[in-house]
């Protein structure tokens, strides 16, 4: 779905610098000229710094609300996922902890054990092999999992934003409206609306 959604914003910017166009810059004033110019970059920064900043700044509230929702629920799935994380990795480290001291004293105890375990492979096998750190270890890889999916969403959804704060800011401009619906098998549909001239327009 991921590839989808870059490949619905390569378009977008693609038509980006035809809009941007429409208006010829030599028949603008130097001064609004470079607005016109500058409104686009300082869209995409200000959305990558601060979500839905970048559609504020613009005049697109609805879509910045959007973002901000967004990037909002992305990072407190984020924060979410890092507290389970960590939690999960400190009872794994107390089972360890566990499973080395028993492993110790047997060791101590026992001269056939102690030259079994005396190879770092056996040993950390050993460890592994305990009741509750094999129970613990699945769930903690899960959570770095998790991590790594919400650490790519979270980074996948600023660059949306500051994406599409830039195309928005570009096609201001353009005489037309451009939807995007999203269909059934997960891409998105572009739909273009430009006004034809008709009698008595020019």
């Amino acid at each position: 779905m991921v590839h989808r959604f870059v490949t619905a914003l390569g378009l977008l910017l693609a038509l980006a610098g035809p809009a941007a166009a429409q208006v010829a810059p030599d028949t603008l004033p130097a001064d609004s000229t470079r607005r016109e110019n500058t409104a686009p970059r300082n869209a995409f920064i200000k959305a990558l710094l601060v979500p839905g900043w970048g559609h504020f700044s613009i005049g697109t509230p609805v879509r910045g609300v959007f973002y901000v929702a967004l990037e909002g629920s992305s990072w407190y799935m984020l924060g979410k996922t890092l507290r389970k994380l960590a939690d999960a990795q400190d009872r794994e480290r107390g089972f360890v902890k566990i499973a080395k001291d028993s492993l110790n004293a047997l060791m101590a105890a026992d001269s056939v054990a102690r030259k079994r375990l005396s190879d770092p492979l056996a040993y950390d096998a050993a460890i592994a092999a305990h009741p509750d750190v094999a129970r613990l270890s699945p769930l903690v890889k899960a959570r770095k999992q998790q991590r790594q999916d919400w650490i790519t969403y979270t980074v996948f959804f600023t660059f949306l934003s500051a994406v599409d704060a830039y195309v928005t800011a570009q096609l201001q401009g353009f005489p037309g409206d451009i939807t995007a619906t999203p269909t059934g098998d997960g891409g998105v549909a572009l739909r273009f609306d430009v006004p034809l001239p008709g009698p008595g327009r020019r």
